[in-house]
């Protein structure tokens, strides 16, 4: 019989009663206005413009907090000499001796310079009189809020981002261990920097799995908590995240691979105090976090503010802090205390594989957060279970291929034929009836062969014979339709590594012209009478990134620029090797391929767009449009600061080129998709050797789970601040003013079409304000620098929605329920936890509601990962009629995110949850098998980077397909992966 749809999705979110107050005690210390005045002074030396200079930066501060005062929250992230608030908050005041050691520290610190050398010691022996740094009892308003005018959204103070969750984190670590059929977990807090944004705990000691080889793997269950607010609601909201966080297990011959320029967090809790300069001194409950990264000058890996001239030099350790090169060699025996320390280095993907999967099942995740809640104050209940939003069809029409003309194909064709039809005859449309050019430059026999059988699958053709010389074979395709033409080639040295000479020290101009070369190399391999007038793509099968040795080496971004030169769009396929399964990996293999040419037809402008099934409540002649920024970091590949504006439309009842194009924001032009992502790639920047980093980089800790999953990966503690709370600087807003010019300039391009535009709110809000929470209002718009105006001003057959993913935590982690059981008492009420795919509002939404949630199924490929799912415990199973017991530590955890929908703006008589019902569908393409993460213009606006952006794979990276879902991991004999 087959089980109903969930009605109900709960979420792990929790919103105060009406009338709610609760107060929480803390130790305050706040610095008097001499002391800073005295600091912005010792700030100022050396600034060129230091009158435009009125706060002090104390990152570093926070950071020596972190690491040696873990019981200490740090609220800010620069101290305004204007403002005398306190800045430090603890439920035990730190020792006066103890905290004066930090402080003069962080102090020689904030000018290290030796011409100010002079100026620091007079401040310190004579300026500063630490003994007027006192600790102050206050309760703090924990429920404390303002209402935005007239937007109407909830603001907590700044200091509750840290102190809400700090404090109920705190509730948290009083109660009973939380207790599961196969035993136990007792947890400790860690502490956090401002910049982390929450709170968090972890289970301890770590759990241990050990895998079908003997290795043993650790692990911890993970606890987040964070405050957040949502965008026209008058209450905040705390999400609370579990999952698990995986420590550093295996180690190469040199130890843990720490990547250049980033730095790894490691886990630290002492027996002792690290400082004991008072009697008062104690030891913290709560774990420290330092962070170390490897020294090229030394050779070896240092803690960060290390060093014989760093901030930690200055510190008289009671406790020392152990050698990060000792824990990198063996960094298991510090997870059981060694020298009076336990330690716990991070796991990221650039270390390799782990034993252990990222992520946690609702079977897991929901008794876990249940335990949690039991700490939570009563006036901080969970929301309402959110219920489905049924006012209109939540589907998009299903695509039923047009039948093809009866007198090209007589004969009765089925669904799959007429689709193959209607494929050809879209690709056709796009090369304007000339013939469609395709290469595959291959490595290996048997990839060849599994490529031309992938893509006449594709296409919907028989096989046929290659023509032409061994290695440089040509294949035709004819149909009615289309005339397809396949070079193959050999990929030979195109797939090398870079050359680049280790003995020099200008390693990024070496990086530099090795990409020139490769370049170059890809231009003299392609004859240049067979460059297109038309884009057109080239598959090319590139080795493993391990195989490159340094991460430098790796030549995808050089081919990808090199094709580009040549016109030549490109998707990428990896070969890595297996040592068992052969007969799945052949169906792998093709299945991936099949996927690769898929993908690569997708960035020529083939799109199967979804049709809405709202009827009259979309107007005639709609058109979808995305705004996104692709953002060069100055921490990421190229060291270089940068902002790039991309805008993708979509017009369903266009055909051809016509049907999806891309904006050019340097001539404001609409270019079809294919020319667009070519001249995107003349924007691209080259990136910078990892050896050429500069270690004062910005720390940015191991990989974030992609932004747009749940739990698919582990979050590795990644900084994650809110765009809202960074200081505006000259730079910043000329970005700002940057941006304003484009979005002006797109709309102004939009004003004659009904238009659905489609913002990503962590994507572009800190260079696009108005779609900030604290300031964005009901159909209204500003640009940047300009009035707030009505949004009909910008076009009267505009509308505009924005979405927002799990990035940060703001969204909450959901599973779907359908209340207790009637009949069957627990066991049954658990098998109605799980999946659903829906469309979702607040039972109490109002009829002017703008705030929707859009959830996915599980992927296709995890259609049997069960949600009783458990990392801990052995649960009973049934499959193939066979039954037993099994655990799923080494199984992945597929949980999609829920994506929030808010209608910002959209004109007169609209009902808005038609508008974001329309962005549901538009997750919905027929051309994937699972849902996007973004609807389809996003997710094609955010693709589009990859021309203008340089990715590092990590080690073991299995790309997937260029839809949303987390692939399973395949166990075989040789797998293929692509990558866009």
């Amino acid at each position: 019989m087959a089980i109903e749809p969930y009605n109900l999705v709960r979420a792990a979110a929790y919103t105060p009663s009406e009338g709610a107050q609760w107060d929480v005690p803390y130790y305050t210390l706040s610095l008097p206005e001499n002391i800073r005045e005295a600091l912005l002074d010792l700030y100022r030396q050396g600034l060129r413009r230091p009158e435009r200079h009125r706060s002090v930066p104390i990152g570093r501060f926070n950071n020596l907090i972190q690491a040696l005062a873990p019981e200490v929250v740090s609220v800010a992230k620069w101290i305004d000499v204007t403002r005398d608030e306190p800045w430090l908050y603890t439920h035990h005041p730190v020792p006066a001796d103890v905290f004066g050691t930090l402080f003069r520290a962080w102090v020689r610190d904030l000018r290290p310079e030796p011409r100010h050398g002079k100026l620091v010691r007079r401040l310190l022996n004579e300026e500063l009189d630490l003994g007027q740094l006192t600790w102050e009892r206050r309760n703090v308003a924990m429920l404390s809020q303002t209402l935005t005018q007239p937007g109407g959204t909830a603001q907590p103070e700044e200091r509750l981002y840290q102190l809400l969750p700090d404090a109920l984190i705190a509730r948290a670590l009083a109660l009973n261990p939380f207790v599961h059929e196969g035993g136990s977990l007792r947890f400790r807090g860690v502490a956090r920097r401002p910049s982390d944004r929450g709170a968090e705990m972890i289970s301890w000691p770590p759990e241990e799995h050990v895998d079908k080889e003997g290795v043993r793997w650790w692990y911890s269950a993970l606890i987040a908590v964070t405050l957040q607010s949502v965008p026209f609601d008058g209450a905040i909201r705390i999400h609370v995240r579990s999952g698990v966080r995986r420590w550093a297990t295996r180690t190469g011959t040199s130890g843990l691979y720490l990547p250049p320029a980033r730095a790894t967090s490691v886990y630290l809790l002492a027996d002792a105090p690290w400082i004991a300069d008072s009697p008062d001194s104690w030891v913290s409950e709560r774990f420290s976090v330092a962070r170390a990264r490897y020294d090229r000058r030394l050779g070896k890996p240092r803690w960060e503010a290390g060093g014989s001239d760093g901030i930690l030099s200055r510190i008289p350790f009671h406790q020392t802090l152990p050698e990060p090169s000792e824990l990198t060699r063996r960094p298991t025996e510090w997870l059981q205390q060694t020298k009076g320390v336990t330690a716990a280095v991070v796991h990221s993907t650039h270390m390799g594989s782990h034993g252990v999967l990222p992520g946690l099942m609702p079977g897991d995740r929901v008794p876990l957060t249940e335990w949690f809640e039991a700490a939570l104050p009563a006036c901080l209940p969970r929301i309402p279970d959110l219920v489905r939003a049924d006012r209109y069809p939540v589907n998009p029409h299903p695509y039923r291929p047009p039948k093809p003309d009866a007198g090209v194909h007589p004969e009765p064709l089925d669904r799959q034929q007429r689709a193959d039809v209607e494929l050809r005859r879209n690709l056709a449309e796009l090369t304007d009836g000339l013939p469609l050019q395709l290469e595959f430059l291959w490595n290996t026999t048997i990839h060849r062969d599994a490529g031309v059988k992938a893509l006449a699958a594709v296409l919907g053709v028989e096989e046929t014979d290659p023509e032409g010389e061994p290695g440089q074979e040509t294949l035709v395709w004819k149909t009615p339709e289309l005339t397809v033409e396949l070079r193959l080639e050999r990929v030979g040295e195109l797939a090398a590594s870079l050359d680049i000479p280790q003995e020099t020290k200008r390693k990024t101009a070496a990086l530099h012209t090795a990409i020139g070369r490769r370049r170059e190399d890809v231009a003299r391999r392609v004859d240049p009478v067979s460059t297109p007038a038309l884009p057109t793509l080239a598959l090319v099968e590139i080795l493993d990134r391990r195989i490159y040795g340094p991460r430098d080496a790796d030549p995808k971004f050089a081919l990808r620029l090199g094709f580009s030169d040549v016109r030549r769009l490109t998707q990428f396929v990896v070969t890595q090797r297996r040592p068992d399964h052969r007969e799945k990996a052949i169906k792998a293999r093709f299945e991936k391929l099949k996927s690769c040419w898929q993908d690569g037809l997708r960035q020529l402008g083939h799109r199967l767009i979804p049709q809405h099934s709202l009827g009259d409540a979309i107007p005639a002649g709609i058109q979808y449009v995305a705004f996104w920024l692709v953002k060069r970091r100055a921490d990421g590949p190229t060291r270089e600061s940068g902002l790039v504006p991309v805008a993708v439309r979509i017009r369903p009842d266009a055909r051809g080129g016509q049907a999806l194009m891309g904006w050019d924001h340097i001539n404001g032009s609409w270019l079809p998709y294919a020319e667009f992502l070519l001249r995107l790639s003349k924007q691209a920047t080259l990136p910078v050797s990892d050896d050429d980093a500069p270690d004062n980089c910005d720390p940015t800790d191991e990989d974030r789970p992609d932004d747009l999953f749940d739990d698919a990966e582990e979050d590795d503690g990644q900084d994650t601040a809110a765009p809202e709370d960074q200081p505006a600087t000259g730079r910043l807003e000329a970005q700002r003013t940057h941006v304003a010019g484009a979005v002006q300039e797109l709309l102004f391009s939009l004003r004659d079409t009904p238009t659905l535009l489609l913002v990503h709110a962590q994507n572009s809000r800190r260079f696009w304000p108005w779609l900030q929470n604290a300031v964005v209002q009901k159909d209204r718009v500003q640009i940047h620098g300009g009035p707030v105006q009505r949004l009909a001003v910008q076009g009267p057959n505009l509308r505009l929605v924005r979405l927002r993913d799990r990035s940060g935590d703001e969204t909450p982690q959901w599973w779907a329920y359908d209340g207790p059981s009637e009949t069957g008492g627990d066991e049954a009420a658990a098998e109605r936890i799980g999946i659903a795919k829906g469309f979702w509002r607040s039972p109490a939404a109002q009829e002017d509601n703008r705030v929707f949630s859009s959830t996915s199924p599980k992927s296709s490929s995890a259609t049997k990962s069960s949600v009783m799912a458990s990392r801990w415990s052995f649960r009973p199973y049934t499959r193939d009629g066979k039954t037993g017991m099994t655990i799923d530590t080494d199984k992945p955890a597929w949980n999609p995110a829920l994506l929030e929908v808010a209608v910002v703006g959209c004109q007169p008589g609209d009902d808005p949850e038609a508008w974001a019902v329309l962005a549901h569908q538009l997750r919905m393409t027929p051309d994937y098998r699972d849902m996007l993460a973004l609807p389809l213009p996003l997710h094609l606006a955010r693709k589009a980077q990859e021309y203008v952006l340089p990715v590092h794979r990590a080690d073991g990276e299995s790309a997937t397909e260029d839809n949303a879902s987390v692939q399973l991991v395949f166990d075989l004999f040789e797998s293929t992966t692509n990558e866009g």
